[in-house]
């Protein structure tokens, strides 16, 4: 016999539906000596990213290509490029490359 559900409780959302993002050795190698709002925009892109990586959004561009999809963006000092693979079966996402331009 389960537990019964409480009226008063929501469930939580599934992570099952959520994507897996895995940064790649270059994009963490590029990662790791960039400036710190350049690490805290990756990884809200990262955040975007787990919950649909095929998704429109207002804070960047994204463009998609046969293999590749890449992130467009500019901050204050730059503007960045992030690429990245998508595997719908697996529900994975590769950051393969990141490229800032100051």
């Amino acid at each position: 016999m389960s537990p019964a559900r409480s009226p008063g409780k929501k469930s939580r959302p599934s992570l099952a539906s959520r994507y897996r993002v895995i940064v790649g050795l270059r994009v963490r190698e590029q990662l790791r000596d960039a400036p710190p709002q350049l690490q805290g925009y990756v990884a809200g892109v990262v955040a975007f990213l787990r919950a649909d990586p095929t998704a429109a959004s207002a804070a960047f561009t994204v463009v998609g290509g046969a293999e590749y999809r890449t992130v467009i963006f500019s901050l204050a000092g730059g503007h960045g490029f992030l690429d990245y693979q998508v595997f719908d079966q697996q529900r994975v996402v590769v950051l393969a490359d990141l490229i800032w331009l100051e």
